[in-house]
């Protein structure tokens, strides 16, 4: 019995070298995703880490087994098909719907409000699924509502992220919908720098616009290439002359990492920020996803 404890014990120190090992390579691996071209080899184990002869080792290893790919011509490194399989088999085995679910769920018990899942319908923004708060908001919105594009916070947030062609036969509807109510025109110039500010900070936020006296706001979930793939959406009825609710910014920040950390799920990377080369924004890519993990 002593004599396999003994036995034992060079083993699990073995064990724990192939696990920092692998999670070396893993930051290589990493380097590369969070690159928008192929990298050299100085580069990658700058951004891994490591030195660059460590580096080469383990890009040695990953060109062997179709991980990584060298161009000839420049030396750069790159990732090969056998990642391209990986991360298809990786998309076809995540479940957006329970992801979103469990997010929404996450939203709406920490601050105990309403929230509502949405995505793209034939006619519209459509809820798929709705999270009640242990307090009545006095709407009756529900499974299968449609929102307006144009004055709900779910709507501008499709609006901002679907093309034209898509979004534009709706948007001729719903004017000509107002144009019968004898509503004002929509000014179309003001709704579409509305939509570049949800694409900038990644949010929308409408107070009674689509409900009188109900508040909302919106966040969308991104695949892979930046497409919006459903919206969570928060409503409330905020306290009668208070503009700027003290808890508002920690809804919306709490909103903002959960869609955001289901949009990594399914492969969305953030843009690089504001002046930012797109070189340096892999290592700051690869810090959030290590937050969010």
């Amino acid at each position: 019995m002593a004599d396999d404890n003994m036995r034992a014990g060079p083993g699990d120190v073995k064990e724990k070298k192939g696990i920092q090992s692998v999670e070396v390579g893993v930051r290589v691996i990493d380097a590369l995703a969070g690159a928008p071209h192929q990298l050299p080899l100085r580069e990658i184990g700058r951004l891994a880490g490591i030195s660059a002869s460590q580096a080469h080792r383990y890009l040695t290893s990953f060109q062997k087994s179709g991980v990584v790919v060298q161009d000839v011509a420049t030396g750069h490194y790159g990732l090969g098909t056998r990642v391209l399989r990986w991360g298809v088999a990786a998309m076809s085995q995540t479940d957006l719907f329970t992801l979103s679910s469990e997010a929404l769920d996450r939203i709406c018990e920490q601050f105990d409000m309403t929230g509502l899942l949405c995505v793209w319908g034939e006619y519209g923004p459509t809820c798929v699924r709705l999270k009640r708060s242990t307090f009545l908001t006095g709407t009756d919105l529900g499974l299968g509502s449609v929102f307006p594009l144009i004055a709900s916070a779910s709507g501008l947030v499709f609006l901002a992220h679907l093309p034209r062609a898509i979004t534009e036969p709706l948007i001729k509807t719903e004017r000509e919908r107002a144009r019968k109510r004898g509503e004002p025109p929509v000014d179309m110039a003001m709704i579409r720098q509305r939509c570049e500010t949800i694409r900038r900070e990644g949010y929308s936020l409408g107070l009674g616009h689509f409900v009188s006296n109900i508040s909302a706001m919106a966040a969308p979930i991104l695949d892979y290439q930046g497409n919006v793939s459903a919206v969570i959406t928060l409503i409330f009825r905020d306290d009668p002359g208070v503009s700027d609710p003290p808890d508002r910014a920690a809804r919306i920040a709490v909103l903002l990492k959960e869609t955001q950390g289901v949009s990594r799920s399914v492969g969305w990377q953030p843009p690089p920020e504001a002046g930012e080369p797109a070189e340096k924004a892999a290592p700051r890519r690869a810090a959030r996803r290590a937050a969010v993990n």
